[in-house]
């Protein structure tokens, strides 16, 4: 498994597309920072599919608490959780 992990809103569209294609079943996004507004309307659409392929969406809590966002998608996760999935997964790419 693959630890994507994801620190903006928007990337460049080559960056945005690279690292969405980039996504294998079975791999995880850790969502981080600024990024965790991606699980706010307009911005949560793409986010959506990612169950369909089996790949697991993760958040900062305390990023959500910061920006007062209240995510329906994705597992909220604590930085010690945090800590435990980077060091279960095989690689992980920060974007």
């Amino acid at each position: 498994m693959t630890l994507h992990q994801i620190n903006q809103l928007s990337y460049s569209s080559n960056t945005e597309s690279l690292w969405q294609r980039s996504l294998k079943q079975g791999d995880s996004v850790l969502l981080i920072e600024e990024a965790i507004l991606r699980l706010t309307p307009p911005h949560s659409t793409h986010l959506k599919s990612l169950e369909e392929k089996h790949i697991r969406l993760y958040y900062l809590q305390r990023d959500a608490t910061g920006y007062g966002v209240q995510p329906s998608l994705g597992e909220a996760i604590s930085d010690t959780e945090w800590v435990e999935i980077t060091f279960s997964a095989s690689s992980h790419i920060s974007w």
